[in-house]
């Protein structure tokens, strides 16, 4: 499947119920942008430790779903675009901006089809944060397009699950146990990120996404081979909701539940 077809199957699943999904997980917009204009650092605080002071800066926030961690850094007075999938997205994304009384700049389209009259360029950062990859069946265009949206020292935050847990581990009888398949390279089909927030009925015609989960050195290598230079790789421990739903109690703190790759231009 080329990543043409791949996109268009999951913009469609994108485009059910999202915005409701997320009312029901955060409230209005309205509600929400109240929460988020009383403490903004509070959902973006993993990636200030990166960003340094962002006040003037240019960040792009790839895949940016619902904009509260946009909004939260435009908040914190970065100048925000936002490109996306989902027209639901960019809906709740938008009031909750509004509602905020800031701006962010948000397309509705594949990353890897942005119209050239954007000439979306010289971003001191983009950010792409969890549940992100696996939209993709080839890294190397995504990496590439990223390297020449940063301007010279521009920086990518990537943040995203660990494929220790989404390749490897299973849930069997309450017990998380190694019995996948680290090195499988098939596509597969799971139901959308958000569907969890809707009614068992609202689910029931929900369509479902494809991903392809990729390795850690995957990742890397390819990160690597677009010229961006790697300064750190965190693996973070302690993220409960990175894991299965009944997943052993404290194995957070034994597995690592996401990764952060800090590259620069």
């Amino acid at each position: 499947m080329n990543q043409k077809s791949f996109s268009e199957k999951n913009q469609l699943g994108w485009n059910q119920s999202t915005y409701q999904a997320w009312v029901n997980r955060h409230g209005t917009p309205q509600e929400y942008a109240q929460m988020l204009k009383a403490n903004p650092e509070k959902k973006v605080s993993h990636y200030l430790k990166y960003m340094g002071d962002i006040k003037g800066k240019r960040i792009a926030n790839l895949l940016g779903s619902k904009g509260n961690k946009a909004v939260s850094l435009a908040l914190l007075g970065a100048e925000l675009t936002v490109v996306d999938i989902s027209e639901g997205n960019k809906r709740y994304a938008t009031e909750l901006a509004e509602a905020a009384g800031i701006h962010i700049h948000y397309l509705v389209c594949d990353v890897l089809e942005i119209p050239p009259q954007e000439k979306l360029q010289n971003f001191d950062i983009v950010l792409m944060e969890v549940g992100v990859l696996h939209y993709f069946v080839e890294l190397n265009p995504l990496f590439e397009l990223i390297s020449s949206m940063l301007k010279p020292g521009g920086k990518l935050i990537l943040r995203d699950y660990h494929p220790l847990v989404t390749k490897l581990m299973r849930l069997e009888n309450n017990n998380l146990v190694a019995n996948g398949n680290y090195f499988d390279e098939e596509l597969q089909e799971v139901e959308a990120a958000f569907s969890k927030l809707l009614s068992e009925k609202e689910r029931e015609s929900l369509l479902k996404n494809i991903i392809r989960r990729w390795t850690l050195g995957e990742i890397v290598t390819k990160l690597a081979g677009t010229g961006l230079t790697i300064e750190c790789l965190e693996e973070e421990e302690g993220i409960r909701w990175a894991f299965p739903e009944n997943s052993p109690e404290r194995i957070e703190n034994r597995i690592p539940g996401l990764f952060t790759i800090l590259a620069s231009k």
